[in-house]
């Protein structure tokens, strides 16, 4: 397996308007890895993601996905190059159902020799979505849409995940899928960067963690060795 990182970046900054979010944030995600992206609400998580996709302002020294510059690409370039992105607000379409959500989401693998995501592949990491697989949207709890928005993304055949706060509001027994499925996607090659302030689902899926505050990473090593360090999760974690 290549030990070049699959995305990275560093430098990368990232404004609204005139209130600047990121400041100088680097950070690298390797093929086939899981890293965790944690902090506390406001911390700078989800902009990170945003920015490394191309839906905020943002400036970076470095910015790239599978050895191209994606610095200055639009988000549906980065998108058909193998980034997939599962937003925090789900973003499915309610009035259609499951199957349809998914078949929305289809994109051929970028491998000619790749095996493509099928609904059927992927209501063996989620049956409860094999249960309901005509049901609409709207229909679904939180915790279910949440997979949906997971399932769908996995259809566009990609070779990194961006997933922000994947666990956030959902019931324990879901919080317990999704981190199956994010081993299943690491089983299966696919790199996930995720965002996530519950340090138990962080630490049952992740290799390594940053950990951001105020828009800048103040830490970074392996997740077991951040599980174990108290003053650390005090200082940057705790609510």
């Amino acid at each position: 397996m290549s030990t070049q990182p699959i995305l990275e970046a560093t430098g990368l900054t990232a404004a609204y308007g005139q209130a600047q979010i990121l400041f100088g944030v680097s950070l690298t995600l390797g093929p086939g890895e899981v890293v965790a992206l944690m902090g506390r609400n406001g911390a700078g998580k989800s902009t990170t993601f945003k920015a490394i996709i191309g839906l905020v302002d943002a400036a970076a020294d470095t910015l790239a996905f599978a050895g191209h510059d994606i610095r200055h690409l639009p988000t549906h370039r980065i998108a058909r190059l193998g980034l997939g992105y599962v937003p925090e607000d789900r973003r499915i379409f309610t009035d259609l159902s499951v199957e349809e959500n998914l078949q929305v989401g289809a994109k051929a693998p970028l491998g000619a020799n790749a095996a493509a995501w099928t609904p059927e592949r992927l209501f063996e990491i989620f049956p409860n979505l094999a249960e309901m697989r005509h049901r609409r949207a709207s229909q679904m709890s939180g915790g279910e849409q949440q997979m949906l928005t997971i399932a769908r993304t996995l259809m566009g055949n990609p070779t990194a995940m961006l997933l922000d706060e994947p666990s956030e509001g959902i019931a324990p027994v879901i919080v317990e899928l999704m981190a199956e499925s994010v081993r299943r996607m690491k089983a299966e090659g696919i790199s996930v960067l995720l965002s996530e302030q519950n340090l138990y689902f962080a630490s049952a899926v992740a290799d390594r963690a940053y950990i951001i505050e105020k828009g800048a990473i103040r830490h970074e090593g392996r997740m077991a060795d951040i599980v174990a360090d108290t003053h650390l999760r005090e200082q940057y974690l705790s609510v």
